[in-house]
This record gives C-alpha cells, sequence and structure tokens, in this order.
C-alpha cells in the first residue's frame, strides 16, 4: 500500500467514477483501475463491487474510506501548522505565569493578542515563580511571567516593570478616608501577609521593621489574590500589587497609596532571543505596552 493507490482510491470515492478521478489525478482510467486493484490486494480488502462499468463501493470499502478521511484530515491540520510555523514560528503559545499575574492583567493582553492572530491558541499555566522557571526551562512553556527569576538558570530575563505595591483595607476600615496610608498608620492593625518564599515578604517586613512597626500579622496568604479575598471578607489590612487590587474592588475594598515605596517587579523568563519563536518576542513587547499603558510610572 502506497500513497498513490490511497489517492487513486480517495478520487474514485470523492469523484464517483474512474474516468473522473483519472482526470483530477492527471492520469488514465487503466492506471487507476490498476492503482485500485493493487490496493486491494495489499491490504486485502474488497473496496468495490462492479457492476458494468459502474463502481459500488463494498461496507468494507465505505468503512477504509472512512478511516482515509480521517487521516486527510490530520494532515490538514499539518499544513495548516507548518503556514504557521512559516509565518509566526509556531500556531501555538505556552505561558507560564505567577498568579499575582495570570490571574489578573495577563488575561486582558492574551485578548488583544488573539484578536490580532486569530489562528493562534495560547495556553495559561500558574504556578509560583520557581516552578514556572522550571516549565520555560523545560520547553514545557515558551516564556514566563515571575516575581523573582533564579539565578542558577540559563534562561534570558527582562525586568517588564515594577509596580508601587498598594495598602487595601477592608470595607468600612476606620483608615479608609484617608488617600496615603503610612507604615506607622498600620502600627496594631491586623495584617494580611504574604507567605515567605519569592522574596516578596521579605521586602515587606523590612519595610516595616526599618519603621518601627509592629504589625498584628493575622494570616498569610501564597498569592496576592487570596490575600485580597481576606481583606475584602475583614481579617485585617494588606499590601498588594494594584493590577491585583483593582480586580477586588467589586468586594468592597478600598485601595490607598502607601509609603514608604516598596516594588513589586515584574520579570519574563525566556529562551536566549536566538531561541525564541516570533509569537514569544511579540507577546512579551505586547506585556511590556500594557504595563506601560495601565500602569505608567
Amino acid at each position: 500500500m502506497n500513497l498513490r493507490q490511497i489517492e487513486a482510491f480517495r478520487s474514485v470515492m470523492r469523484l464517483g467514477s474512474m474516468t473522473a478521478a483519472a482526470e483530477a489525478l492527471y492520469t488514465s482510467q487503466p492506471n487507476v483501475s490498476r492503482l485500485i486493484a493493487q490496493l486491494e490486494l495489499s491490504t486485502g480488502l474488497k473496496l468495490f463491487d462492479r457492476a458494468g462499468v459502474r463502481l459500488i463501493p463494498t461496507k468494507e470499502g465505505s468503512a477504509f474510506f472512512q478511516e482515509i478521511e480521517r487521516a486527510y484530515v490530520g494532515l490538514d491540520s499539518l499544513r495548516q501548522s507548518a503556514k504557521n510555523i512559516r509565518n509566526l514560528g509556531t500556531g501555538r503559545l505556552r505561558i507560564a505565569a505567577v498568579p499575582s499575574t495570570g490571574l489578573t492583567l495577563i488575561p486582558h493582553v492574551i485578548k488583544h493578542f488573539v484578536e490580532t492572530h486569530p489562528e493562534l491558541t495560547v495556553s495559561l499555566h500558574m504556578n509560583a515563580s520557581p516552578t514556572v522557571v522550571q516549565w520555560v526551562q523545560s520547553q514545557f512553556c515558551d516564556l514566563g511571567v515571575v516575581v523573582q527569576p533564579s539565578d542558577a538558570s540559563p534562561l534570558e530575563t527582562f525586568l517588564i516593570t515594577q509596580l508601587q505595591a498598594v495598602c487595601v483595607l477592608p470595607p468600612g476600615h476606620r483608615l479608609a478616608a484617608q488617600e496615603l496610608i503610612t507604615a506607622q498608620d498600620l502600627h496594631g492593625e491586623d495584617f494580611v501577609s504574604l507567605c515567605h518564599g519569592d522574596g516578596t515578604r521579605e521586602q515587606m517586613d523590612k519595610v516595616f521593621e526599618h519603621a518601627g512597626v509592629e504589625r498584628k500579622l493575622v494570616v498569610e496568604g501564597q498569592y496576592s489574590a487570596i490575600n485580597c479575598e481576606m481583606v475584602a471578607s475583614g481579617m485585617g489590612a494588606a499590601l498588594v500589587s494594584p493590577n491585583v487590587a483593582q480586580d477586588f474592588l467589586h468586594k468592597g475594598i478600598t485601595i490607598h497609596r502607601f509609603e514608604p515605596e516598596l516594588l513589586f517587579p515584574v520579570y519574563v523568563v525566556a529562551p536566549a532571543v536566538s531561541g525564541q519563536t516570533p509569537l514569544a518576542r511579540q507577546f512579551i513587547q505586547a506585556l511590556r505596552e500594557h504595563y506601560a499603558t495601565e500602569f505608567p510610572r
């Protein structure tokens, strides 16, 4: 069984006669007949019943044709993938991110990105920074958005932006009328803190230590989104990234400027430039532009 025999059989099934199939394949009717006979011999299947000059597909022939059509659908998909690769490097973009960006800002960037790349499939995966770095390093993902890159990683690291932390307060909090919240304002206040792990918690603790402020650490959450939810439930104040805070305004929290300055960095990790797909490079640029627009410094 070879491709030429398959093409002859498929053409006869689709066009209804050997004569039409021969014209479509730019060959002779006897050659089409010979190719189908060879296919029947190699497969052990009787593909047609002959009724004079007419060919009537057998049940075996019809079933075999269905399998061939499934295979050709796969080939058409491969042709489309090849086209996407020629144009963009790949037809799929796999993004990894920490939840502080993956649950808030990145879906908006993806929305605008796919509008200009309608044949693109994007997948978004979320985890803590170390796992995101591992996913990119293993090529499971094309790029990653993290808050703390790994010094030991061979990946390229790009600082996209640094977002100034904001203070979020529960509905009806005594400080809710203030535009600016300082570290001293939170002395003795119930506080929802990030867990230790990616370096952000350590920076936050130093801010309060230098100010001589003692908070009541009521509860810790691994991610800013979790902490905003706990703030909304009235468990205390928190310092979070502004992009996360904005997604919880509907919960009744209030958002305030905070001093002294505490910065939340946003990095992209990706293979060296020579190993990046055109799509990955375009998405990184789209991410830069979105941050610059939404959070100008």
